[in-house]
């Protein structure tokens, strides 16, 4: 009987808990969703790192009793306690799940209508900041997604390709220079 209710209380501890991102994860996580355009990867994992901690149950309640649901922080205005509603039309308790594509949605068509300027952490703190953006291209399920997609790359690592094609550019110039130097520019 104890053992059984050890079990029901880990249970419900661990389903409570809330879902922390790592920044690659966050950033493959985004990806996946398909309602993020690539240009803005890096300031939207800028975004959601500055204002929530990449944590998917953050919720802030300011001063005077306005609360922020989510990785994005999204105000009460896009949403509704307890059913759907708000301009988002969706329940606010839905942005404190661990399914990020709804919040992502929601996010998505503030941006469209306001801007990352809607975010006042974006502006102090990710505006004109490409620290993220340059890290987050480093992480391996980003590489090996950017390399399958792209028609003319092997299924070598990024770096090995690029050792290849400089490897055949250096050749090719050397080509050039020797057909040039003996009078030969048909050649090249």
């Amino acid at each position: 009987m104890n053992l059984i209710v050890l079990v029901v209380v880990i249970f419900s501890v661990t389903a409570c808990e809330s879902k922390v991102f790592t920044r690659c994860r966050l950033a493959t996580a985004l990806v996946k969703t398909k309602k993020i355009e690539k240009t803005f990867l890096g300031n939207w994992v800028c975004l959601i790192e500055k204002v929530s901690n990449r944590d998917t149950r953050a919720l802030t309640v300011s001063y005077y009793g306005k609360k922020s649901y989510g990785l994005y922080q999204i105000p009460g205005k896009w949403c509704r306690e307890g059913k759907k509603g708000g301009e988002c039309n969706i329940a606010c308790e839905l942005l404190l799940d661990d399914d990020i594509r709804d919040d992502t949605e929601c996010a998505v068509t503030i941006f469209h209508r306001e801007g990352f300027q809607y975010w006042t952490m974006w502006t102090k703190r990710c505006k004109n900041d490409n620290h993220i953006t340059n890290e987050i291209y480093k992480c391996p399920d980003l590489i090996s997604q950017r390399s399958m997609e792209s028609p003319d790359r092997t299924l070598m690592p990024h770096s090995e390709a690029l050792r290849v094609k400089r490897r055949l550019s250096r050749k090719g110039m050397e080509r050039s220079r020797l057909y040039s130097y003996y009078g030969l520019p048909w050649l090249a």
